[in-house]
């Protein structure tokens, strides 16, 4: 019988290889399951672990003093390992059945942009770029490869404002992805599912195609959309500090990263008036439960118009 360790490996392939799961879920499982073994007997068969483990690993986690929203993903993760050793018949019984831990999570609501200081990251990235603007033909034009990683802020601010695609799929998005004719892209994202954004005018189209042509100067290695100036792919990491940057610059009311970013897109969609099914397609949501926490964010749209109808001033006039 395989080691509690190489079972968790093998389950750990799985995810990369048949889930396609990305490299930052994939390390937090890898933290997961070896906090899991930790807890246990390092000389017990997976076939008698029991829920007194699992009550045990749950302890060891309080005792740490995690979160209980990591206590909750953590105990997901080793959940889904039974799961999968029980469907391959490593084990008879998933000692997981019947299993109940009640573990209470706040419910936060998610933080957006205000609208102001979207203006002011789009004027701020502008601005950045103003030394790459060419007037006679209407376009930005990269001359330094240092220069590059000002363009690249740009586009990526336009396309999680206008898409609300999160930061890994931006990041994941490949040069043969992009149909700039169509003004579409296709994403990769959780779960391995493929969805469609779209490039909502013709302004937004000829940047990314301008952008395109400009990451030529940094001879990329790669076929990814976004580089920085050693024309390597640009990772998250990095679009995180560009935003970050941004927001320092622009001085917003609030430190922004990219999944404000998201959440503010999805904001500004249904407050739009565009119908919650579309957001929840657009967003890449596997369940519309996920996009209606974003109709509680728009109060704020609700709340200015019935202070504008004042219905309690026009009863006693």
């Amino acid at each position: 019988m395989q080691s509690i360790n190489q079972l968790s490996q093998q389950f750990i392939s799985l995810c990369k290889d048949k889930r396609k799961l990305s490299d930052h879920t994939l390390k937090a499982y890898q933290i997961d399951l070896k906090q899991f073994m930790q807890a246990l007997d390092e000389n017990k068969s997976i076939k008698d672990i029991s829920k007194v483990d699992l009550s045990q690993f749950h302890q060891f986690l309080v005792d740490a003093e995690l979160s209980n929203t990591s206590i909750k993903r953590k105990m997901a993760c080793v959940r889904a390992m039974f799961q999968w050793l029980e469907r391959e018949e490593f084990i008879e019984l998933n000692p997981f059945h019947k299993f109940q831990l009640d573990i209470k999570l706040p419910k936060r609501l998610p933080r957006n942009v205000p609208h102001s200081d979207l203006k002011r990251l789009l004027k701020q990235a502008r601005k950045n770029c103003k030394n790459l603007w060419v007037e006679s033909s209407n376009t930005y034009s990269v001359s330094q490869k240092r220069m590059l990683n000002e363009f690249t802020s740009l586009i990526a601010l336009e396309l999680m404002i206008s898409t609300g695609i999160r930061v890994s799929e931006l990041a994941g998005i490949c040069l043969t992805d992009i149909y700039i004719n169509e003004k579409k892209i296709k994403i990769l994202g959780k779960g391995a599912r493929e969805r469609f954004v779209y490039l909502t005018d013709q302004e937004i189209a000829k940047l990314l195609k301008n952008y395109i042509e400009s990451r030529a100067i940094c001879a990329p290695h790669c076929d990814h959309l976004l580089i920085n100036s050693r024309g390597e792919p640009a990772s998250t990491q990095f679009l995180r500090k560009l935003i970050k940057k941004l927001s320092q610059q622009a001085y917003t009311q609030l430190k922004v990263t990219p999944h404000m970013l998201r959440h503010s897109a999805a904001c500004e969609l249904l407050e739009s008036g565009l119908d919650i099914r579309f957001v929840q397609r657009l967003l890449g949501h596997s369940s519309i439960s996920t996009t209606e926490i974003y109709t509680h964010v728009t109060d704020s749209a609700l709340q200015k118009k019935i202070t504008k109808a004042n219905v309690r001033k026009r009863i006693a006039s």
